[in-house]
């Protein structure tokens, strides 16, 4: 790792990992019949800390970047978690599109509730899989 590049620290990582639960929570609980359109940011925020878990992993620094491909872009093209987390990329929508109302004063509806779940399901597994493997000793 060259030496610019700040050194993972298993502590800062498990937190951000911490974090992605605490937002899956959140969005599952907004995700319930009625769905509120909020539980797309917090899908949003899920994936967000988990590819800055990983960043941090691979020495990239967080960034306050909300657009996910974006945070992945500094990746190896052949890194396993970047392929695994680029299909994470349409909910950098989700930081925003449905938190304000439109300039007319119009509230867009959010996500339905099926795809919100599918999404808390798969970042779900992603995130029991980093934490699986990120905060694995070392040899």
């Amino acid at each position: 790792m060259p030496d610019n590049l700040p050194k993972p620290d298993p502590i800062i990582i498990a937190a951000y990992l911490d974090d992605v639960d605490g937002e899956l929570d959140a969005a599952t609980r907004l995700a319930e019949d009625p769905p509120s359109r909020f539980a797309a940011f917090h899908v949003q925020q899920a994936g967000e800390k988990l590819i800055k878990a990983v960043r941090l992993h691979r020495g990239r620094y967080p960034t306050a970047d909300h657009n996910l491909a974006a945070l992945l872009e500094d990746l190896p093209a052949d890194d396993p978690w970047r392929v695994k987390l680029t299909p994470l990329g349409p909910l950098s929508a989700y930081a925003t599109a449905y938190r304000y109302p439109s300039p007319a004063g119009r509230l867009k509806a959010g996500p339905v509730a099926g795809e919100l779940k599918k999404w808390i399901e798969r970042i779900r597994v992603l995130s029991a899989e980093a934490r699986a493997s990120l905060l694995a000793p070392s040899p």
